[in-house]
């Protein structure tokens, strides 16, 4: 049996075959239980799998290299897209040939050329999501190169660039059509991958039969329970991983395959370096795989004030010109990736977010309001949104419901679940006249606030570290002058990168009048200066709480037994409360 899927599919079935078949059982964390378990040597399903985190190993090399013979010691193998071309088994092993594709990465003739790897006529048993979970893709080629170009004139603009000369890459004409082409093709058979998929293979002469079942929910479940028991198994081996270097990091990059355990110690690496505490298997789960650092990085830059107003010349609007952590990402873009459609353009999307006025309404929250769904700011959020959805869409890649403005604390939720911020519940009025209002839940926004301030003290020391630098090449060099007489070398000329084409200079186009922020290096204190109330808040809560705890303890001193007893209650959970109240 030959199995055919998508990477999360293989990767869960894999996981759940893994614990179900595994011969060492912890009888006290077993998942299923030992009647389940046992079973013969003859029975022993052998399963080999290759997916995109293993197929770069030298066994899963050597076993492609001659796929054809390996399989003969298998009863099934499992094999994500990563597998797709390139590898053919012509020999007559596996009984049957499954798939299950997902509508997210792979085209029909794409699942076509994966279920066919294996050339032996057998059934084909096939699943096809109803519809692409991401949502449908544009499929006009022509609209395609609209977007790109208007999206990558727009930041261009925002980054003081020349709109018209910058907002393409190396690429030519030609090439960019191609890929606009190819593109509208893929996403449409994605977009219909059912129809599309069943056409193709009638056309290859199969007789189709399409069967609607209910799912089984006692598999459903063993799957879910499989993969939950292996996935808290990865974060306790994230957590308890050795810690490397910053330079074993780099060099591990670069490698084509990291072993297990090479892989759990770069993700402990990574996920420190980001969030700068300890690694703890809560700490992993968080940080889902990188996606809550990216959300608290958008954070960052939403709540960092504009940097002035950028006013087109042709049209006289104004704009609020993004931040400095902003513009640099873009820069940095531009700078090393020479195809214009590998642009992120995350001025524009800076822009997008503003144009909703979801910064606003985000400040509001942080400095502690409650919104309810009849805010007046929320509702003009909602009424933006619904105007401008199909360029929501394109640049933020959010589809706006039709019926967002009778549910207008939806849009926020969604929002603020980007920038990896949760919110409270709390209902207002007497009863049957209750108003629903939401506030930033204290847990979430006491986490994010603790990461930003930890980027930003990485900030100013990396800043300070180069001063440092440079102030010791300018000594070294003053040195170097008054004992031998050399003087300084000139300005590189031949290592430095000529200026682009079509770059502006912040001129009068750029308001700063009002945004002083502009002179300094970064926007650190700005930042920090929006936060300020979110942290009085905070502080505020713990400095009640702690009020209290102290009241508690000094009525508890005239019973001395209770009072030892909850001060060893206390310092039983780590925490040294009497230092820390000064008792």
């Amino acid at each position: 049996m030959i199995s055919n899927f998508s990477q999360n599919t293989q990767l869960i079935l894999h996981k759940y075959l893994e614990a179900l078949m595994n011969v060492q059982i912890i009888e006290e964390h077993s998942l299923f239980s030992n009647d389940e378990l046992e079973t013969s040597d003859s029975k022993k399903l052998r399963i080999w799998s290759i997916h995109a985190d293993n197929s770069g190993s030298e066994e899963n090399k050597a076993f492609i290299k001659d796929i054809s013979n390996q399989v003969k010691d298998l009863d099934l193998l499992l094999a994500s897209p990563s597998l797709g071309t390139g590898v053919d088994i012509c020999d007559y092993h596996f009984d049957v040939v499954f798939g299950a594709f997902h509508a997210v990465s792979q085209s029909a003739t794409e699942c076509v050329q994966a279920l066919h790897r294996y050339r032996p006529n057998v059934p084909l048993h096939i699943w096809v999501a109803p519809r692409p979970p991401f949502g449908y893709q544009e499929t006009i080629p022509r609209k395609i190169k609209e977007s790109i170009l208007e999206i990558n004139q727009m930041t261009a603009f925002l980054i003081s660039n020349d709109p018209e000369t910058r907002k393409r890459g190396a690429e030519k004409d030609w090439a960019l059509d191609a890929y606009c082409q190819i593109e509208a093709d893929r996403n449409e058979s994605i977009n219909n991958l059912r129809d599309d998929l069943k056409t193709l293979l009638e056309d290859m002469a199969y007789n189709i039969t399409t069967i609607e079942v209910e799912s089984d929910t006692a598999v459903k479940t063993m799957l879910s329970d499989a993969g939950k028991y292996l996935d808290a198994t990865h974060r306790l081996a994230v957590a308890n991983a050795d810690l490397i270097s910053s330079t074993e990091y780099l060099a591990r990059q670069t490698k084509e395959y990291l072993d297990p355990e090479e892989i759990v110690e770069c993700e402990k690496y990574r996920i420190q370096r980001d969030y700068g505490m300890p690694v703890t298997e809560e700490l992993v789960k968080q940080d889902a795989g990188g996606q809550l650092i990216s959300r608290l990085i958008l954070l960052e830059s939403l709540i960092a004030p504009a940097a002035g107003e950028i006013i087109d010349p042709k049209t006289g609007l104004k704009y609020p010109a993004p931040p400095k952590i902003v513009v640099e990402k873009d820069h940095r873009e531009r700078d090393n990736l020479p195809l214009c459609i590998d642009w992120h353009n995350y001025s524009s999307k800076w822009l997008a977010y503003h144009a909703l006025g979801f910064p606003k309404l985000l400040m509001r929250l942080l400095a502690g309001e409650e919104i309810s769904a009849t805010d007046p700011d929320l509702l003009k959020m909602n009424e933006i949104a619904l105007a401008s959805k199909t360029h929501i869409k394109t640049i933020l890649n959010l589809t706006i419901r039709p019926d967002c403005q009778k549910q207008p604390l939806w849009l926020m939720g969604v929002l603020l679940d980007r920038v990896g911020l949760k919110t409270a519940l709390r209902k207002k009025g007497k009863r049957g006249a209750q108003i629903t209002y939401r506030s930033l839940d204290l847990q979430s926004l006491y986490f994010a606030l603790e990461v930003l301030q930890y980027r930003e003290q990485q900030r100013k020391e990396k800043a300070q570290r180069e001063r440092e630098r440079q102030a010791k090449a300018a000594a070294h060099q003053a040195r170097m002058q008054s004992l031998y007489g050399i003087a300084p070398p000139p300005p590189p000329t031949v290592s430095t990168s000529p200026p682009k084409k079509g770059i502006d200079k912040l001129g009068a186009e750029l308001d700063t009048k009002n945004h002083p922020s502009l002179l300094v290096d970064s926007d650190a204190e700005n930042i920090l200066q929006n936060l300020q109330p979110c942290l009085d808040l905070l502080y505020g809560i713990t400095d009640l709480g702690l009020d209290v705890l102290k009241e508690i303890i000094k009525e508890l001193l005239g019973n001395r037994k209770i009072a030892l007893n909850l001060l060893q209650g206390l310092l039983s959970e780590g925490r040294s409360f009497l230092v820390w109240m000064g008792i």
